[in-house]
């Protein structure tokens, strides 16, 4: 969401992406996202399902930061720094381009990857697709 683009937009949706993100790859976030935003995604694409945190309290925290930024109800510095950090993000969103390459509408639907010889998922360790490209090789 914090890029305007669908996740892996640039990449073929295949065997290869899977792969991938089973050993770490994750989308990446646009500059200025906060960070108090990318910690909570990452937490929510974590490779065991039982770390994720619930509907509720991603609901909590959401509601936690529209208080913040939208009513300033700022209590302490750790506030005052998602406050700053949403309004520099609301200075770089206009900045960003959202244009996407002409792609397959198939592309952007769900489908069923049913493939037998994935590895284990973990979590990213914040490695670039340019990155996981050149370690897999593809």
């Amino acid at each position: 969401m914090s890029t305007g683009r669908s996740p892996h937009y640039d990449i073929e949706y295949d065997e290869a992406l899977s792969i991938q993100i089973c050993n770490g790859l994750r989308p990446e976030f646009a500059k200025g996202t906060p960070e108090c935003y990318i910690q909570l995604a990452n937490k929510c694409m974590d490779d065991n399902p039982s770390n994720r945190p619930t509907a509720s309290y991603i609901y909590d925290e959401l509601s936690r930061w529209h208080n913040i930024v939208f009513h300033n109800a700022t209590k302490d510095k750790n506030e005052l720094t998602i406050l700053k950090a949403f309004q520099f993000a609301d200075e770089i969103i206009p900045t960003l381009t959202t244009e996407l390459p002409i792609c397959p509408k198939n592309k952007l639907t769900s489908k069923l990857l049913n493939f037998k010889s994935l590895s284990q998922p973990i979590n990213s360790s914040f490695i670039s697709p340019a990155k996981l490209t050149k370690i897999c090789g593809k």
